[in-house]
């Protein structure tokens, strides 16, 4: 195991995964490894097997919360929203103060059509246990701009931008609300840094359709 976290710290991560599975062979139900093999696998794009890994792990450690929170993060990188709703939902149900379940959740039902009074008050208590992670800096401003506090979410927002920015969420987000708050100069630079960090996204083709509105109004 020791060599394991040795060998991902130097980046050897195919040597990394072998060690992991080294140690399972030896002891099944060793969670350390389980997990280690699950990020590493996260990481190589097979979502799928990382899960089976944590679900393992978290019928071993069931109070562990942590693990179910990366669960729920893994069946997002999967596409599978609604079981990662499900799970922070879970998380929540017996520590209603999980700053980082919260976080997850709040952001998953401002993007899928939940309340956004629901996701609000998630999003304050994420902020709340979670005060420098620009991440609960931009769910709570989004929060906010789903709930018409246009003017409450832009320091928030500008606040994840500075801490990170290259993040084109953050970035979107940001220049809606500029867009909201009727400052077109704003909105616009914004919009147009989302395109140039990466042309080719989604995001990309959303800030392209916005500007279009604030060329046309």
């Amino acid at each position: 195991m020791l060599l394991a976290e040795l060998q991902v710290q130097a980046k050897q991560l195919k040597q990394a995964e072998d060690s992991a599975n080294q140690v399972l062979a030896i002891d099944k139900n060793n969670v350390p490894a389980m997990v280690l093999l699950g990020q590493l696998q996260a990481a190589d794009g097979s979502p799928d097997k990382a899960i089976t890994l944590y679900q393992r792990a978290i019928e071993l450690s069931p109070r562990d919360l942590s693990l179910q929170v990366s669960l729920g993060t893994l069946y997002e990188r999967a596409g599978n929203w609604q079981q990662a709703e499900s799970t922070y939902q879970k998380v929540l149900t017996i520590d209603a103060e999980n700053a980082l379940a919260s976080n997850n959740l709040a952001y998953l039902l401002l993007e899928h059509g939940g309340s956004p009074t629901v996701a609000l008050t998630l999003a304050q208590t994420a902020r709340k246990g979670l005060p420098n992670l620009p991440n609960a800096a931009d769910t709570l401003g989004w929060a906010y701009y789903y709930n018409g506090g246009y003017s409450i979410a832009a320091p928030l927002l500008e606040d994840a931008v500075k801490a990170t920015p290259d993040n084109q969420a953050f970035r979107y987000h940001l220049g809606l609300t500029y867009q909201k708050l009727n400052d077109p100069a704003k909105a616009k630079s914004e919009l147009e840094k989302v395109i140039t960090l990466n042309p080719a996204s989604p995001l990309a083709d959303q800030a392209r359709h916005a500007l279009s509105q604030i060329s046309g109004g």
